[in-house]
């Protein structure tokens, strides 16, 4: 179990770096984009798109990292009305639930991801199996976070403060 826990940590270490990577050239795509569209009023027609696809990758591996540090949006209202010993079961419940959907996800992803391959993207004409691979890819991970949520579920410690503590 702890093997498995320490592969999912090194797997999201390298997805971690993948993902800010991503970001960072979203970010210089977009710049390159807004320049050669209004500064030298030549638009180049692949930033857009490129852009677009790197965004997807982007929601769906940082979902499936933010899964294992339990950093989703969550409703937990319940979890302050119920009954401290049951806490951990409706955390659980939730945890199988979102597993379950997980599950889903990648397996219709997968089969959607195939049924696209022929397909081409507008202007820079790779297949759409790449743009479509993005959603078993996280879901994926997202799954396999849940699964190591499920072995080593993370220590509460309310004294850690947190971004959205500060704000």
């Amino acid at each position: 179990m702890k093997t498995y826990i320490n592969i999912m940590d090194s797997i999201n270490n390298w997805v971690k770096y993948l993902v800010s990577f991503f970001l960072v050239g979203l970010a210089v795509l977009v710049v390159l984009q807004v320049t050669t569209r209004f500064v030298i009023n030549v638009p180049l027609s692949w930033t857009e798109e490129l852009a677009k696809y790197l965004m997807i990758y982007i929601v769906f591996l940082g979902s499936g990292l933010a899964m294992r540090h339990n950093q989703h949006i969550a409703i937990d209202f319940l979890l302050e009305i119920i009954k401290t010993e049951n806490k951990a079961r409706l955390q659980k419940i939730v945890l199988y639930i979102c597993g379950i959907f997980s599950l889903m996800l990648v397996i219709y992803g997968a089969q959607l991801t195939y049924i696209v391959i022929g397909q081409s993207t507008p202007t820079l004409q790779y297949s759409m199996a790449w743009a479509y691979a993005a959603i078993p890819l996280g879901s994926l991970l997202m799954l396999c976070n849940i699964i190591a949520l499920l072995i080593s579920p993370p220590e509460d410690d309310d004294s850690k403060e947190t971004v959205g503590d500060l704000l």
